[in-house]
C-alpha cells in the first residue's frame, strides 16, 4: 500500500529527528526516494544546485530531469536494482541543470528505515563540486535541529559530516553531544577530545563565559541568537566567527542547543582592508584636494606644507624635495620634513662623484622604489654618508618636472624597524603629489618669468621714457649746439696782450673752479660769450653743455616756456612737451645773456632757481630740482636799473656773486694787430685765401678808430675784408691806405643805394650784436620799426652769419 506524501514526508523528518529549519539551512542538496524511486523529500539547496522547482521534482521519477538524457537507461537501471535493498556510498558524477548546463556532483547515500527496520526510503546529500571549489557562499539559515532519539547515529554523522560549515549540538550543561569533520578541523581538534566538553573548555575565562552566556540564554528562551565573536583556537591563532545558535526539544521534552559556525575572519579582515584601503584613499584625496590650495603659496613655504602633508599622510619619518643643481651632476635638498621632530631643514647635498649608481638610476627619469635602501646596490654608496645616520632603511623617489625639463625628486623615507615593501598604491599617491608639485614648480616658474618679462617691460619702458627724454633733450642740445658750435673755445685760445685782458683771464680762472653765480658786465661785442664758454670749459661741468638764452631776442611771453620748458596743451600752440633750457643745462650750464632785458615778471621766478634750485614747468604742477650754474652777461648797469626800478635788487645781489668786468676794444687797443691777425688767418683758411700783409697805414688807422662795436666789429670787417681783397695784401674797406685807393678801379666801387643800404644796415647789426629790438638794439639806432627794420632785411637778403 503506497504511504500518503505528506504522511510520508512528515514520517522521515521525525524519523530523522529533522526539521524544515534544518532542511533549508543545508548548504548542499538533499534529496529523499521512497522504495518506488518517486521523490518524496527535496531541501531549497537541491532545487537552486540544479535549476528547478520543488513541484517539479516532487512529480517526476525515474529518469529523473537532472539527469543527463544519455545516462537515463544506465542510471534507471541501476537504481531500480537498489531501491529495495539497504544500500548506502559514496561517489561522483554528472547532473544537468535545469538551463542544460552539466556540472559534477558528489553524492552520499543511506537507507531510511522504520522502526521495525523496514527500508521505507533512501537519503541523497549532493554536493555541487563547481560552486564547492568557487568557495560559494553559506546560507544564513544554516543551522538545523535534531534529537538523538529515532535515528540511527552513523547516517546522521554521515550527513553532518558532508556539510562544510562546523556544526555542533549540546545538552542543556552546554556540553557537545555531537560535532562534524568541519568543527574539527576549524579549531584544530579530534571528536574524542571534544565530545562531552564545553566548546569553551581551550579558551579564556573571558570567551569561555561570554559563549556559556549566550548558550543558557537561547536554552533558556528558546530565541535564536546570531552572534560575532572572536576565538583564540588552539596554537594562539585569532579567529572571527559568526555563530547561530537554535534549541530543539525532543519527545522527552529535553532541551539541547544546535549551532553553526562560520569562520569569518578573511572576510572581516578583507572587509577591514577594504575599510583601512577607503579611509587612506579618502585621507590621500585630501591631501591631493590640500595640495592644490597651496598653489598661489611661496614656494618654499608650499614644499614645506607639502612635505609635512605628504609623511602625514603615508605615516613615513621623513618626505623631502629636491632639486636637480650644477647640470644634473648634484641635488640640493629644498625642503626635508622629519615627523617626530615636527621641524623642516634643507640644505643635504648628494653628488654624483659620491652616488654614481644612484645617479645612474636617476637618468632613466623613473620612479624609484627601494625597500632595503642600505643593502641595494643602486642606494648602498650614499649609505654611510646619509642613510644610516638618518636611519633611512627604505626609500621610494618620484620625478618632479618644470616646465621643460626634470626639476628634481619627491622623496620617501621609511625609518624605523624593518624595511617598506612600497605597494601601487604608495607609488600612485606619490606620483599623484609629484604631479601636483610639478603644476606648482611650473606656476612659480610662469610667474618668475611673467614678473621677469613684467619687469623687463617696466625697465623697458622706463628706458623708453629716458630714452625719449633724452632724445628730446639731445635733439634740442643738438640743434642748441649746432647753431653755437663755432663759438666754442677755451680761454687759453684767446688772442690778447694787454694787461687789461690779462687780469679778466685771471678772474675768470679764479672762478671757473667753483659753483658761484658769475655777472659779465661790458659793451656789446667785447667777448663776454667767450669769456663765459672760457668759465664753463675749464669748470668741472665742461662734460655738461652750456646753454645760451639770449634774454633780449625771445619774446616776454614766450620767455618763460623757453627758460622752463612747458607741458602739451599749456597754451595755445603746446602741442606737445617742451624740455627748458634749463632742464637742458642741468649739470651743466646756462649762460643769460643780456639779462638786463630779462622782463620783470620772468625775475622772480630766476630768483626762486637761484634761491632754491628749484622750477616748474608751464602748465605743470611738479616742482624739478635742477643743478644748473648761472653765467649772466649784460651790456647794461643793472645797478641803474634797480634804481630806475626796471630790476629787482634781490635778484641783482644775486647774480652779482662775482662780478667781471670786461673792457671794450678802445681801451686795449694794443690787442688790435695780434686780433688782426688771428682773424686774417680764421678767414684764410675759411675763404682759402693766402692774405699775409696789412699797410701800416691800414693798422694805424685800425688803432685809431673807437671801435663801437668793438670786437665784433673789427671780426666781421675783417669777414669783409678777407672776402673782397685779392692779393697777398689785406683791403679794408674804410681803412684803405691811399695808395690802395688810388689803384681802386671805380668800376669795383659799387655805390648803389641799395648797396649802400645793405652795408650800413649790416654795419649796424654787428655793432648791435645782431640785437634787434630794446634799447641799444638796431632798430633804436637806425630809427626804424623793428617790424620795418626786419622786413627791410628780408627785401636785402641779410641774414645772421653761421
Amino acid at each position: 500500500m503506497e504511504i500518503p506524501e505528506d504522511t510520508l514526508r512528515n514520517e522521515l523528518l521525525n524519523l530523522l529527528g529533522f526539521t524544515e529549519a534544518f532542511l533549508e539551512s543545508l548548504v548542499d542538496g538533499l534529496i529523499v526516494l521512497d522504495t518506488s524511486g518517486r521523490i518524496v523529500l527535496v531541501n531549497e539547496a537541491f532545487c537552486r544546485i540544479t535549476g528547478f522547482e520543488e513541484k517539479e521534482l516532487l512529480e517526476s521519477g525515474i529518469p529523473y530531469p537532472f539527469w543527463p538524457p544519455e545516462y537515463h537507461e544506465e542510471f534507471g537501471d541501476g537504481l531500480k536494482e537498489n531501491l529495495g535493498e539497504d544500500f548506502k556510498g559514496e561517489f561522483a558524477t554528472i547532473h544537468t541543470r535545469k538551463d542544460g548546463e552539466r556540472f559534477s556532483v558528489a553524492i552520499s547515500t543511506s537507507a531510511i528505515r522504520n522502526s521495525g527496520g523496514k527500508v521505507i526510503a533512501h537519503l541523497g546529500l549532493m554536493q555541487d563540486l563547481t560552486l564547492k571549489s568557487a568557495e560559494q557562499p553559506l546560507k544564513d539559515n544554516h543551522f538545523g535541529f535534531f534529537t538523538t532519539l529515532h535515528y540511527r547515529r552513523q547516517y546522521l554523522e554521515r550527513i553532518l559530516d558532508n556539510i562544510g560549515d562546523p556544526i555542533f549540538m549540546k545538552d542543556q550543561e552546554s556540553h557537545l553531544l555531537l560535532v562534524n569533520d568541519a568543527f574539527c578541523a576549524a579549531f584544530g581538534l579530534k571528536k574524542s577530545e571534544i565530545i562531552g566538553k564545553t566548546l569553551a573548555e581551550d579558551v579564556s575565562p573571558e570567551e569561555r563565559e561570554s559563549f556559556l552566556k549566550i548558550d543558557r540564554e537561547v536554552l533558556n528562551s528558546g530565541v535564536e541568537n546570531v552572534n560575532e565573536e572572536t576565538l583564540t583556537v588552539r596554537g594562539g591563532d585569532t579567529r572571527i566567527i559568526s555563530t547561530k545558535k537554535s534549541r530543539f526539544t525532543d519527545e522527552a521534552g529535553n532541551h539541547f542547543l544546535i549551532g553553526i559556525i562560520r569562520d569569518i575572519t578573511e572576510r572581516k579582515r578583507a572587509e577591514q582592508a577594504l575599510e583601512d584601503r577607503a579611509r587612506r584613499s579618502e585621507i590621500k584625496k585630501d591631501a591631493i584636494l590640500k595640495l592644490a590650495g597651496m598653489a598661489q603659496d611661496d614656494l618654499q613655504e608650499t614644499f614645506r606644507r607639502i612635505t609635512k602633508l605628504a609623511a602625514q599622510t603615508l605615516e613615513l619619518e621623513r618626505v623631502s624635495i629636491w632639486k636637480f643643481t650644477n647640470s644634473g651632476n648634484e641635488i640640493l635638498c629644498e625642503a626635508l620634513y622629519i615627523e617626530n621632530e615636527g621641524q623642516h631643514r634643507r640644505g643635504d647635498r648628494l653628488t654624483r662623484a659620491d652616488c654614481p649608481n644612484y645617479f645612474k638610476l636617476l637618468e632613466q627619469q623613473k620612479s624609484v622604489l627601494v625597500p632595503n635602501a642600505q643593502e641595494d646596490p643602486a642606494t648602498a654608496d650614499f649609505g654611510p654618508g646619509y642613510l644610516k645616520p638618518n636611519g633611512i632603511k627604505s626609500l621610494m623617489d618620484v620625478f618632479v618636472y618644470s616646465a621643460h625639463q626634470p626639476y628634481g625628486i619627491l622623496c620617501f623615507e621609511h625609518v624605523g624597524p624593518g624595511i617598506r615593501s612600497w605597494t601601487a598604491e604608495d607609488l600612485e599617491f606619490a606620483s599623484s603629489m609629484a604631479n601636483v608639485v610639478s603644476l606648482m614648480v611650473e606656476s612659480n616658474e610662469r610667474k618668475k618669468a611673467e614678473e621677469q618679462i613684467r619687469q623687463a617691460n617696466l625697465e623697458l619702458s622706463k628706458a623708453n621714457k629716458e630714452l625719449d627724454t633724452l632724445r628730446n633733450r639731445l635733439e634740442q642740445e643738438n640743434m642748441y649746439l649746432r647753431n653755437e658750435l663755432d663759438l666754442a673755445f677755451n680761454y687759453q685760445e684767446m688772442v690778447y696782450s694787454s694787461q687789461a685782458i690779462s687780469q679778466v683771464l685771471t678772474e675768470v680762472e679764479q672762478v671757473a673752479a667753483t659753483n658761484a653765480t658769475v655777472l659779465l658786465q661790458g659793451e656789446s661785442g667785447t667777448g663776454k660769450e667767450l669769456l663765459a664758454r672760457a668759465i664753463h670749459n675749464i669748470s668741472p661741468r665742461s662734460g655738461k653743455p652750456m646753454i645760451k638764452v639770449n634774454c633780449a631776442a625771445i619774446p616776454g611771453e614766450l620767455l618763460e616756456s623757453e627758460l622752463f620748458g612747458h607741458k602739451k596743451g599749456a597754451f595755445t600752440g603746446a602741442v606737445s612737451n617742451k624740455v627748458g633750457k634749463f632742464e637742458l643745462a642741468d649739470g651743466g650750464t646756462l649762460f643769460l645773456d643780456e639779462i638786463g632785458e630779462l622782463p620783470l615778471e620772468m625775475q622772480p621766478k630766476l630768483l626762486r632757481f637761484l634761491q632754491e634750485g628749484e622750477i616748474e614747468v608751464v602748465g605743470g604742477t611738479e616742482v624739478r630740482k635742477l643743478d644748473v650754474r648761472i653765467i649772466a652777461a649784460t651790456n647794461r648797469y643793472l645797478k641803474e636799473e634797480v634804481e630806475k626800478g626796471d630790476f629787482r635788487e634781490d635778484l641783482y645781489f644775486r647774480i652779482n656773486v662775482f662780478p667781471i668786468e670786461v673792457p671794450p676794444l678802445r681801451e686795449r687797443k694794443e690787442d688790435i694787430p695780434i686780433l688782426v691777425e688771428h682773424f686774417m688767418d680764421k678767414f684764410n683758411r675759411k675763404y682759402g685765401k693766402n692774405i699775409s700783409f696789412v699797410t701800416e697805414e691800414a693798422m694805424s688807422q685800425l688803432k685809431q678808430y673807437e671801435w663801437p662795436g668793438n670786437i665784433r666789429e673789427l671780426e666781421n670787417l675783417l669777414e669783409r675784408a678777407t672776402i673782397v681783397s685779392r692779393g697777398e695784401t689785406l683791403i679794408i674797406p674804410g681803412f684803405e691806405s691811399q695808395s690802395q685807393k688810388s689803384k681802386m678801379p671805380l668800376r669795383n666801387n659799387n655805390l648803389s643805394l641799395t648797396t649802400v643800404q645793405r652795408n650800413h644796415i649790416l654795419h649796424v647789426l654787428d655793432m648791435c650784436d645782431w640785437k634787434i629790438t630794446g634799447q641799444g638794439g638796431a632798430a633804436e639806432l637806425l630809427d626804424m620799426r623793428p617790424s620795418t627794420l626786419r622786413d627791410r632785411m628780408q627785401k636785402l637778403g641779410i641774414e645772421r652769419p653761421g
